[in-house]
């Protein structure tokens, strides 16, 4: 692949890297009585030390189930602005808002940004400081903790709903049908076809794998389906290993992949696939999951691309100009607009109409003007009349016209450090007698109350 990509090791140790598989790994497993043994007592340092490592690792596991308990209990708050967001956000998907994108890409990249926001939102407010102690914050990673209980917030509900819409894209525009008859052509074909010179995984190793991808289609968190990938991904290298005493490498695990993905429910993988490359933090996109995600995208592109005459162990020069465009989209793109955590919460969402209903994700830097936004806003909803409108600053009992000068971030930041109600940026009709501006804080008088 390009010099972007890094080439990984085969995953001998992959169930040994995080406590959330070891966990994930005793679910499955149940533990199954033992009998006791005779052993020398332990001497009372090591045992102290033991029960301070083990007090230390339950502290830590504790505050991040706090702080993802109270991620969870606010996107529940349909009258704060977290809550209101996603509620309305999973309402509008549910009710059809999810068919009205043009392609998958633009729906997925939708439900990423809002992620992503909320996500800023949370780690800079003061909403969540009630979750945690001063020292837990040195040891977390807050933007993970946050991302991954979002991901139960958003995606869990919106799963299904994401799926339906992928395949009723894809069966669409022809590329399923089109991967399901090259699985069928590529199923024909002899190891030395496909280009394979490493063993194969035998019946039951398949088994286990497609129980891997089973999981991996399940679950609704990207991080999961990456996890379980990454399993799949070694149960096919210890296949390629089994009785060799040959150690193989990228090359030779590619034509395997293609082997075993024309073995599977490739339609089910590549959704998966596209939901996991999207919806991924691109933070997370680096390192092995990056690159095995990649190495799976590749593959599937070299089966929906497929020639009678060609036999591939690398990925394409076309899959590899796609995964670099991706690549940039995803990353570069990001970085280069996204360079710290604060800069997220640039993006702004504004109502129409009515509090929290059709909402649009506009980037809004500190210094834009209520009016600047006001003409964003009259494109995006496509009105006729923009001198009619005018932006609101709502909350739970009034309704406020934002002078032309105000700064909405800053408004904004305002009402976050104060703690007051919650509000929402609403660009409605201004009304037939608009009071003039009041001093100081770039707001108008209250109109009628909502």
């Amino acid at each position: 692949m390009g010099s972007c990509w890094v080439s990984v090791q085969p995953l001998y140790g992959l169930d040994s890297l995080s406590v959330s598989s070891v966990e994930e790994e005793a679910d499955a497993h149940p533990a199954t009585p033992r009998k006791k043994h005779q052993s020398a007592a332990l001497p009372g340092r090591v045992l102290h030390r033991l029960s301070a490592v083990g007090s230390a690792l339950t502290s830590f596991l504790s505050a991040e189930r706090r702080l993802a308990k109270r991620v969870q209990e606010l996107t529940q708050e349909p009258a704060s602005y977290v809550g209101g967001l996603v509620q309305n956000f999973v309402g509008h998907m549910l009710r059809g808002g999810a068919a009205r994108h043009p392609t998958s890409t633009d729906l997925l990249q939708e439900i990423r940004q809002m992620i992503s926001s909320l996500k800023g939102y949370l780690c800079e407010s003061s909403e969540l400081q009630d979750a945690w102690e001063y020292g837990d914050l040195e040891e977390m990673d807050l933007g993970s903790v946050v991302e991954a209980a979002l991901y139960k917030c958003v995606l869990k509900p919106l799963r299904d709903c994401i799926y339906g819409q992928l395949l009723e894209f894809h069966s669409r525009d022809g590329s399923l049908q089109k991967l399901r008859d090259h699985q069928l052509t590529m199923g024909r074909q002899s190891l030395a076809e496909l280009g394979v010179t490493a063993s194969v995984p035998d019946a039951p190793a398949l088994e286990r794998i497609q129980a891997k991808l089973l999981q991996m289609h399940q679950a609704y968190s990207p991080k999961k389906k990456e996890a379980q990938l990454l399993k799949a991904c070694k149960l096919i290298y210890e296949a390629m290993n089994h009785g060799t005493g040959e150690v193989y490498g990228a090359d030779d695990f590619l034509p395997v992949l293609t082997y075993v993905l024309v073995k599977c429910d490739i339609v089910a993988v590549q959704l998966d696939v596209e939901y996991m490359m999207e919806l991924l933090d691109p933070s997370q996109l680096q390192g092995e999951g990056g690159y095995y995600l990649t190495t799976w995208f590749g593959a599937l592109y070299h089966i929906s691309n497929f020639q009678s005459a060609m036999v591939t162990r690398q990925i394409s020069i076309e899959a590899q100009d796609s995964i670099h465009r991706w690549q940039r989209r995803r990353t570069i793109h990001h970085n280069q607009h996204n360079p710290r955590r604060s800069q997220v919460e640039d993006i702004l969402y504004v109502s129409f109409q009515e509090p929290f209903m059709n909402q649009k994700a506009i980037p809004v830097p500190a210094h834009m003007t209520a009016a600047s936004l006001c003409v964003i806003c009259s494109k995006k909803y496509g009105v006729s009349n923009p001198e009619a409108y005018g932006l609101f600053l709502v909350t739970d009992s009034t309704s406020q016209l934002l002078a032309g000068d105000s700064r909405p971030q800053q408004i904004r930041s305002a009402s976050l450090k104060s703690q007051s109600a919650s509000c929402c940026f609403v660009y409605k009709l201004k009304g037939e007698d608009p009071e003039a501006p009041s001093e100081g804080n770039g707001l108008r008088p209250a109109q009628e109350p909502i």
